[in-house]
């Protein structure tokens, strides 16, 4: 939490969802200009991660630090960005650049 609250200071405009079902309502009341997903749960849903894909047209990365290939090969055929690392190296990332930019790096 401490990790969203800074993002928060620094202007961006963060929301949790613990779901993708959950992720696609934050997405419907409020459009980020990125959305990070936690890879390591795996995808129980290919259909609301499709529909994120769909109703989203700027970035979207995954991460985590043991995604397997199925996921990895789904991930990239949706066109997000795959990241193999934990959530606190891609925050410190996000504080140091302030932009979608810096996961692309990462990835």
């Amino acid at each position: 939490m401490k990790v969203i609250s800074q993002l928060d200071e620094q202007g961006h405009k963060s929301r949790i969802a613990n779901s993708l079902q959950a992720a696609i309502r934050a997405l419907e009341e409020h459009v980020p200009d990125l959305v990070v997903i936690d890879a390591s749960l795996e995808f129980s849903s290919t259909t609301a991660l499709i529909y994120i894909r769909n109703m989203f047209s700027g970035e979207i990365a995954a991460y985590g630090e043991k995604i397997s290939a199925a996921t990895r090969q789904l991930l990239v055929h949706l066109g997000v960005t795959v990241i193999l690392r934990s959530i606190s190296e891609i925050a410190s990332l996000l504080l140091s650049r302030s932009s979608a930019h810096a996961l692309k790096g990462a990835a």
